[in-house]
């Protein structure tokens, strides 16, 4: 038998295990969050190329007004969407009707399943399969400066009476009394969804799929925004809704989330800074929007397995870098159980005691709605704070909207 020479011997052997060796997977993932928030993200990205190097996460952040806005849809649309991105509640439909949401249940042991809160899968799941990975749970509060109520005589509003009178006596020529959130979007709906549902209303039914954004409820919550414009509030801002005004001087008050507080305590720790549940109707019953982002693969991406790997070692895997995110980096509530245990220590430091305490048993998840309803509202709400136009009226041409789109619609609600 011919024998062959070492070194053909040798190189033959190395061709070998070259074609075994596994190829490197380059996956984008792409958020919009900075500062230590853009940190943490980027230590999920490092820490998970220590425990498998052939993974390569490549993390891009695109400025928060431009994420929800364009960036993704153009993306997506050129067929060039990242293979890992945060989404909110209020876009997560969009994603899951065009086919761009991976779908992650066969991810979920009956472990993880069990860890998770059923109302947080709830909210990621369509037609019994999960969509998304929750990882954190925001609610909303009214954020007040004391020092600059207790000098204007005004006492932290618990109605909505007393909220338009604060914002009104509190207003300057230079300074808006109140931020609410003044911009046509998700957000601004996010924001002002809890005073609707304050008066026992809704936009839709979504198990009959009913348009019901009509009657005096309705009316009554789109009239409260107009009359906080008329009384003071922002109309313009310098910066967005989201940011902790309340803390740096621009306004005395805010509608905003549990999100700032950690920003409060770093940045603003010399202000006096308090907070209480939203202003309440007559005869109202307390409410919260509870919102929060999620992790999604790209169902068409190249590299959907590992990307959805990384994201349950990420956020459903040990402990420790969830509990960070939900207690140092910022705060909010985590929606698995056994993050929850870990962190109750927190849960009632500073200004979180008043959300533990007082606000989280009134939380209602964000709507998921298609953004035609979306819109609809949104512009009602905008004709009522900026066109002068008459609340009923308004209401009941967004209503108009939403029922005539339901009518044709087959996407889940």
């Amino acid at each position: 038998m011919k024998k062959i020479p070492l070194v053909l011997a040798v190189l033959i052997l190395s061709l070998g295990m070259l074609g075994c060796a596994k190829k490197t997977s380059e996956i984008v993932f792409w958020t919009f969050h900075t500062n230590q928030e853009g940190a943490w993200m980027q230590s999920l990205v490092d820490g998970y190329a220590k425990v498998n190097p052939n993974v390569k996460i490549k993390l891009e952040i695109i400025p928060q007004s431009d994420y929800m806005t364009s960036a993704l849809t153009t993306a997506f649309a050129a067929d060039s969407g990242p293979d890992i991105y945060v989404m909110s509640p209020g876009d997560f439909l969009k994603y899951v009707n065009n086919g761009l949401a991976l779908d992650m249940t066969p991810y979920f042991t009956k472990k993880i399943h069990d860890d998770f809160m059923q109302s947080s899968l709830d909210a990621v799941t369509v037609n019994g399969k999960i969509y998304a990975v929750p990882f954190e749970i925001e609610l909303l509060g009214l954020y007040y400066d004391i020092d600059a109520l207790n000098a204007a005589g005004v006492n932290p509003p618990k109605t909505w009476d007393e909220l338009i009178d604060a914002t009104r006596k509190l207003t300057t020529p230079t300074r808006p009394g109140l931020a609410l959130a003044n911009e046509q979007g998700y957000y601004q709906n996010f924001i002002w969804y809890p005073f609707l549902w304050q008066k026992g209303a809704n936009v839709i039914d979504v198990k009959a799929k009913k348009a019901t954004f009509e009657g005096p409820a309705v009316s009554d919550a789109l009239k409260l925004w107009g009359d906080l414009i008329k009384a003071g509030a922002a109309a313009k801002l310098t910066q967005g809704p989201w940011d902790p005004m309340v803390g740096n001087g621009a306004v005395p008050m805010q509608v905003v989330g549990t999100w700032i507080i950690g920003s409060l305590e770093r940045e603003f720790s010399s202000k006096n800074i308090g907070l209480v549940p939203l202003p309440l109707p007559d005869g109202g019953k307390a409410a919260t929007d509870a919102g929060g982002w999620k992790f999604m693969v790209n169902a068409k991406s190249k590299h959907k397995d590992d990307a959805a790997k990384f994201v349950m070692w990420a956020l459903a895997g040990s402990v420790d870098k969830p509990l960070e995110w939900c207690t140092q980096v910022k705060f909010a509530y985590s929606p698995r159980r056994s993050v929850i245990d870990a962190g109750k220590a927190i849960y009632t430091k500073g200004l979180r005691k008043v959300f533990t305490e007082q606000i989280y048993d009134s939380a209602i998840p964000e709507p998921r709605y298609p953004a035609e309803i979306v819109d609809a509202v949104g512009e009602a709400l905008q004709s009522v704070m900026f066109g002068n136009a008459d609340p009923t009226a308004a209401a009941a041409k967004a209503n108009d909207k939403i029922s005539t789109f339901i009518s044709t619609y087959q996407g889940s609600l």
